[in-house]
């Protein structure tokens, strides 16, 4: 057979890299970068390559609808042998009314709200999900680990620079990068240009991160805080700019409201208490300010290990997105772009939302929304340690359905061993699992769903691609019976609620989208061969326009301004005061920290850190493949040699990492890369056994740093946990089980 060529994107994780498929007999030949993609301009990972095998190695490859044997929905289901029962294989159609008459039995007795969705990381399904919940009668995400992951890093840019977004800066412009808990290495897309930027001397570099990353060699600056103090860097950094006037006083006069308060807290943090509070030394803090307030444009990148990820989440994102504030960058070539032009992301059309109803409302129910309005409101899910607890116990309410699609909450979310037993829970009367492998929430579930993979779907992903359309069309077919998410959610739709789901497949949910929401009304042919589609911003420039905000280009009502109640860049916050914060962007330690619990840390001297990203994997995928097992063939924890020296302990060597909540497995690295006094565990927990490389897999408990996390107590009104700023000790050897 003739070899087909394929341009299509890679979703494997949020880079969104250009692919070019090659393929014969619906077998992959080769994957390549796709060099004319201007998201990617031809760069590709091997996470992506793997994709040849994944689709063609179907070994282990969940292919068709299971059901559990000794599970019956009209009689016995037998929750005691979750885990240990064989699975038989059934119809889609089957398994789509098992799960719609469960739907249907659930409400009429519990409501609603005892039917859970679970979604892991955005595979181009985000909205059809929100879409899928409003036809359950649920309004949001129902369970996303949104409570740690982006959204509190965007919801302080949305209440201080009125940018609902994670603001990653204009690095190809910039006079000064920085990288704020950012590896751009994992995602290769961008490192070459930040490298060439930095050797041709176009622009200075800056890294602020626990661990010495893979571009910190090439910085200006690298600064180290102790983990969870990244808002009182911040806060010192604004000292500098304050103190030596680095800032632009037309700009501040102009565009910003609460500067005077402002600065009045910021001198609450001079470089010498900062220092104390973060181990960053003095100098550093006033040389990296100075350099920030002297060589603008500055483009930011922050993800999650400053803001996201800790106890003091929303004002460590306020803090940060403050300094930006200050410094003015904003709009301009090298600073943050504001991106007016529309994205489907979260649209009331497609969630079917109404946008008339408060979504903190108090006659709407979510678990812990009470105790985290913030998250009700704007994170607009379900508390995840709420509703596990919910599943065990039944309190506030019941939770009786868990439906999970691409999501393995045992390597997700904090207190995995709470997690299990909410997962095992004889409360619980359904459990269903959409993945690509048994993952080990899938091995628990009663109903089992196979998933395609990107080179396996017609789709669109315009969200990420800001301002862009890059068609996705499927390269080869998926093997057996595996659906893409949007098709299960479109022939799950039409049971529960056949108006909401008017589509006869993917293709025409995109072209609907395209039409609907862009005003494109193309064919698929059109779509696919136009390939790349620039999304009109209203300007009518065919280049981008900048500073929109004195254009009145930003704000619904046209005025000029930025999208904020002020119209200004807010440091100073009445919206967030309304939900018990601080007005203005404090430092409060971690709940778990050596400073915050002295006797705990005698027994627990470390401070933990997991989920940094490695070049192999994407969140707890893929560890079963191995073109990226080889890479990193068992679980490691990076610790400082003066630690590892006083443990007792070599590099390579066989550890027990343990804390209040539980013990994993995992050899040392040991490294100059990580802080003292800071045990760093990735993110992955090399779940899966690979048996090319005759490697075992680790399960949920054996290596998953979520073991160790604490689920409580967590950000005080949204709900951001300790997944990078909690106590563990180290002890040489293992001394438990698998």
């Amino acid at each position: 057979m003739t070899v087909r060529k394929t341009r299509t994107v890679c979703t494997t994780c949020h880079a969104r890299c250009g692919a070019v498929v090659y393929s014969e007999d619906n077998k992959i030949v080769r994957v390549e970068g796709d060099p004319d993609s201007p998201r990617s301009q031809g760069v590709f990972c091997g996470s992506g390559l793997s994709q040849k095998e994944i689709h063609n190695d179907t070994d282990g490859r969940i292919l068709y609808p299971m059901k559990r044997v000794d599970w019956d929905p009209k009689g016995e289901r037998h929750p005691e042998t979750r885990g240990t029962s064989e699975f038989e294989r059934i119809s889609w159609d089957e398994a789509l009314d098992i799960i719609t008459e469960e739907c249907f039995r659930i409400k009429d007795e519990y409501g609603p709200e005892a039917i859970v969705t679970g979604q892991g990381t955005g595979r181009t399904t985000n909205h059809w999900h929100c879409r899928l919940n409003s036809s359950l009668g649920l309004e949001g995400w129902s369970l996303a680990p949104t409570h740690v992951c982006l959204m509190p890093l965007m919801l302080p840019n949305a209440f201080t620079l009125g940018i609902y977004s994670d603001c990653d800066g204009d690095m190809a412009n910039a006079s000064t990068i920085v990288h704020w808990g950012a590896s751009p290495a994992t995602q290769r897309s961008k490192a070459k240009m930040i490298l060439d930027r930095i050797e041709s001397g176009q622009t200075k570099y800056v890294v602020i991160d626990v661990r010495y990353t893979d571009l910190a060699k090439n910085a200006d600056y690298w600064l180290q805080p102790r983990p969870g103090t990244d808002c009182a860097l911040a806060l010192g950094l604004m000292n500098v700019l304050v103190e030596e006037k680095l800032y632009d006083s037309d700009w501040i006069e102009k565009w910003t409201y609460g500067f005077d308060e402002l600065a009045e807290r910021v001198r609450n943090y001079p470089p010498e208490k900062v220092s104390k509070i973060t181990g960053v030394p003095a100098d550093d803090i006033v040389g990296c300010a100075r350099l920030l307030g002297t060589n603008g444009p500055t483009a930011f990148q922050t993800i999650l290990g400053p803001g996201c990820m800790h106890t003091n989440a929303i004002q460590t994102g306020r803090a940060i997105a403050c300094l930006q504030g200050m410094l003015g960058h904003l709009d301009v070539p090298g600073g943050i772009p504001i991106n007016v032009a529309f994205s489907a992301m979260l649209d009331d059309r497609i969630t079917l939302w109404d946008p008339m109803k408060d979504p903190g409302r108090s006659d709407l129910f979510t678990f812990g929304g009470e105790d985290y309005p913030l998250y009700k409101v704007f994170g607009r899910s379900n508390d995840p340690a709420t509703t596990f607890e919910a599943a065990i116990t039944g309190e506030p309410r019941p939770v009786k359905m868990m439906v999970f699609i691409a999501n393995d909450p045992l390597l997700c979310y904090e207190n995995a061993n709470r997690v299990h037993e909410a997962i095992t829970s004889p409360n619980v009367d359904t459990i269903v699992s959409k993945d690509f492998y048994f993952s080990p929430t899938t091995k628990l579930a009663d109903i089992v769903l196979p998933s395609s993979d990107w080179s396996e779907r017609d789709t669109i992903d315009e969200e990420l691609f800001g301002g862009l359309v890059i068609s996705s069309e499927r390269a080869v077919d998926p093997p057996g019976e595996c659906w893409d998410d949007w098709k299960f959610f479109l022939e799950w739709g039409k049971r529960l609620n056949p108006e909401h789901w008017p589509w006869k497949d993917e293709k025409e949910m995109v072209l609907w989208r395209l039409r609907e929401l862009l005003g494109m009304d193309m064919t698929w042919e059109e779509y696919v061969e136009g390939a790349y589609f620039k999304l009109d911003d209203g300007s009518g420039s065919e280049g981008p326009v900048y500073k929109k905000y004195e254009k009145g280009m930003i704000r619904p009502d046209r005025q000029l301004g930025f999208n904020t109640p002020t119209g200004r860049i807010e440091f100073w916050c009445d919206a967030l005061a309304r939900f018990g914060y601080d007005p203005l962007p404090d430092y409060d330690e971690p709940a778990e920290t050596p400073v915050s619990q002295p006797e705990l840390a005698k027994e627990y001297p470390f401070t933990l850190v997991t989920g940094h990203r490695l070049y192999a994997f994407f969140h707890s995928a893929w560890t079963n493949i191995p073109a990226q097992r080889e890479l990193y063939p068992h679980p490691f924890f990076l610790i400082h040699p003066d630690d590892a020296r006083e443990i007792g302990i070599d590099n390579g060597e066989w550890a027990t990492i343990e804390s209040p909540r539980g013990r994993i497995k995992s050899k040392a690295h040991v490294t100059y890369e990580i802080l003292k006094g800071v045990i760093a565990v990735p993110r992955h927990g090399w779940r899966d056994e690979c048996k090319e490389l005759g490697l075992p897999g680790y399960g949920w408990d054996q290596a998953n740093p979520n073991v160790l996390v604490p689920s409580r107590p967590a950000e005080p009104r949204y709900g951001a946990t300790a997944m990078r700023s909690s106590l563990c000790r180290v002890k040489k050897g293992v001394d438990f089980n698998e």
